[in-house]
């Protein structure tokens, strides 16, 4: 199926959320799947991928801190912390504030692996980035961080997330 924008006729302004809203499950979808093609060969799985950017992006964390940055159980996080030690992706370290939980830092092996996946990414997110203009992108980006704030009230407690019914 492909998807185009209905130019033809002006629409309701709630019509046009509403369609970028339906959006987002198959765009969401064909991310994780392209994310997923990019880490063949790697090891690396796209939880695992999720975690070595948050531990990239803000350095050593606790696991419950982690899973609060991914919104996802605390336990979903261990399980993928104990993949990436299990690889020698990752070191525990003492945790001043806790003592017995551990924080987790990308070694230079993590450093180094999602270094690779993200020059992967790169050149896919390049070639894509040609097709908008940045009014475009900064208009996205500021509709959907909108959109995040607006509904903000709806999201779950990440050490209880709730069943989508």
């Amino acid at each position: 199926m492909t998807y185009k924008l209905s130019n033809e006729v002006p629409m309701k302004k709630s019509v046009e959320l509403y369609e970028i809203i339906r959006l987002i499950r198959p765009v969401h979808r064909r991310l994780a799947r392209a994310v997923e093609a990019k880490l063949e060969g790697t090891g690396v799985t796209v939880g695992m991928r999720a975690v070595m950017e948050v531990l990239e992006e803000a350095g050593p964390m606790a696991v419950p801190e982690i899973g609060r940055a991914l919104f996802l159980a605390r336990q979903q996080i261990q399980l993928v912390m104990n993949a990436l030690e299990e690889q020698g992706l990752v070191e525990r370290r003492a945790n001043p504030a806790h003592k017995r939980s551990p924080l987790f830092a990308l070694n230079e092996a993590g450093h180094d692996r999602f270094g690779e996946i993200r020059a992967r990414e790169t050149d896919e997110i390049e070639t894509v980035c040609e097709l908008f203009s940045d009014d475009d992108l900064r208009s996205t980006q500021r509709v959907l961080c909108t959109m995040l704030d607006h509904f903000a009230a709806f999201e779950d407690d990440p050490d209880r997330p709730k069943a989508l019914e």
